[in-house]
């Protein structure tokens, strides 16, 4: 059956969700920029499919997943996901994971015209070519402005500057997925790059954020730092995050396997301890979690 097209636009606040009514200010085609920051993992939302809608997704805080029209594409802080009207999608996969995250719909009109803004807006809903940009902190930060500004629009220039930074912000995602003007990516710091090639050879060992930086030849301060820029959290939250998804493909390939042993020759002083955090990153427990089948690679 084909997922009906639904353009209603999700305006809906919560403590962890933040949303702003731009075509209510005014900015249409620009529609809704909202930010979610979860502590704990939530059931992910249905899947979704646009007749005139972009979506746009930065990553501010975590790494996500976005299933589109059958691929999981990741994204990390500093990339940028874009969905295409038309593009069945789901976020979160299995849940939509602890983080921050910061989205962007606008409208996408049949003809671009002249105006820049609509010239990106086609650019960015072009059904072809890649759906996840590098080197987008500056669109990521142009919006994180704009969300700000919008809490203050009483009179004409924060209106005017509102405008301006909105603009910026799509002309800098346009750039980004075009690779118009783009320089070489510096992300992350080429030892950052190796231990997190590392971790992954090396998830069932006993590892600590000190033993990292010392592998990475950086003092403790200048490896959080490089860490950060380059996966949007802490090496902490990092390895635990790694470690529960790691787990959880164990549990759900091996059927033999006990959520203790598991536990255990992942570094966790108790089963329960690890089932606190697996439900932190995972909104489910490591045993439902075998029941439930896992996404599928890009």
């Amino acid at each position: 059956m084909t997922l009906p097209f639904n353009d209603e636009v999700d305006l809906g606040q919560s403590a962890e969700r933040t949303v702003v009514d731009l075509a209510g200010l005014g900015l249409a085609p620009l529609l809704a920029l909202g930010r979610y920051r979860y502590l704990h993992a939530h059931v992910p939302r249905l899947p979704q499919r646009h007749r005139t809608l972009l979506v746009v997704a930065l990553p501010v805080r975590g790494t996500f997943s976005f299933d589109i029209d059958g691929t999981v594409h990741p994204a990390r802080p500093g990339q940028a996901i874009r969905v295409p009207p038309g593009a069945v999608y789901s976020t979160g996969l299995s849940a939509e994971p602890r983080g921050s995250l910061i989205w962007l719909i606008a409208r996408v009109t049949e003809q671009s015209g002249p105006d820049t803004l609509q010239r990106a807006l086609h650019l960015l809903a072009t059904p072809t070519g890649q759906l996840t940009a590098d080197g987008t902190e500056q669109a990521r930060d142009g919006l994180e402005r704009a969300l700000a500004l919008t809490g203050r629009t009483g009179d004409w220039i924060n209106y005017a500057l509102l405008q301006h930074t909105l603009a910026s912000a799509m002309l800098e995602l346009t750039r980004g997925f075009t690779g118009a003007g783009s320089s070489a990516a510096a992300w992350p710091h080429h030892r950052v790059t190796q231990v997190l090639a590392w971790i992954e050879e090396h998830l069932t060992e006993p590892i600590t954020p000190a033993e990292l930086a010392a592998m990475a030849e950086l003092s403790t301060s200048r490896f959080y730092e490089a860490f950060r820029a380059a996966t949007g959290t802490s090496p902490k939250d990092y390895l635990l995050r790694r470690k529960t998804e790691y787990a959880r493909e164990w549990l759900q390939r091996d059927p033999e396997v006990s959520v203790t042993a598991v536990a255990h020759a992942l570094g966790f002083s108790s089963s329960q301890q690890f089932a606190t955090v697996f439900r932190r990153y995972h909104g489910i427990s490591p045993t439902t979690s075998r029941s439930t089948a896992p996404p599928s690679e890009c």
